[in-house]
């Protein structure tokens, strides 16, 4: 398994997702009964997406499709460049007064790219990010007690029920 960092985050669990507005957002399940809520979910038609080791990352919310994507570094409009956690308090300071800067970072297809702060919808963001790095899902909400690092914990709603119309509820409202 590879090492954790500052942007991932890996542990044992599932990720289901929900297709909604054409975005797939997807429930963190962790806790030694994942497996059972996982079935229960299914039949309330969501899609497993992955399970056992996962590896979250921090991504942000686009405004745009395909809606999200995970930055590792930025160049400004001065020339000036920053990589890692920074990155996300740099766009949370500055994304509105330097427009043009580019954001450098993995796109929902697994492929690197480059956005613009512009693009990126600072209010919502940094987001959870799971499943491959090929067709990666938003993850809205975490089921069950997970020891996250803060910045993923502040970016999950918590579900408090394990019914079914519950997660499905607070993952369409994210």
């Amino acid at each position: 398994m590879r090492q954790s960092t500052i942007l991932t985050y890996q542990l044992e669990g599932a990720i289901v997702a929900y297709t909604i507005n054409a975005l797939q957002k997807g429930v963190l399940i962790v806790g030694p009964d994942y497996r059972a809520l996982i079935r229960q979910l299914q039949a309330d038609g969501a899609q497993l997406i992955e399970q056992g080791g996962l590896t979250l990352r921090l991504g942000v919310a686009l405004y745009d499709r395909p809606f999200l994507f995970v930055p590792h570094s930025i160049i400004d409009e001065a020339g000036g460049s920053l990589a890692g956690e920074a990155v996300f308090d740099w766009l949370r300071r500055m994304a509105y007064d330097m427009p043009r800067s580019e954001v450098f970072g993995v796109n929902a297809r697994g492929k690197e790219d480059q956005v613009f702060a512009r693009e990126v919808d600072v209010e919502v963001s940094p987001i959870v990010v799971g499943g491959p790095e090929t067709s990666p899902v938003y993850v809205a909400c975490v089921f069950g007690a997970a020891q996250l690092p803060p910045r993923f914990a502040a970016a999950l709603k918590i579900a408090k029920s394990a019914e079914a119309s519950e997660v499905r509820r607070i993952v369409e409202a994210a």
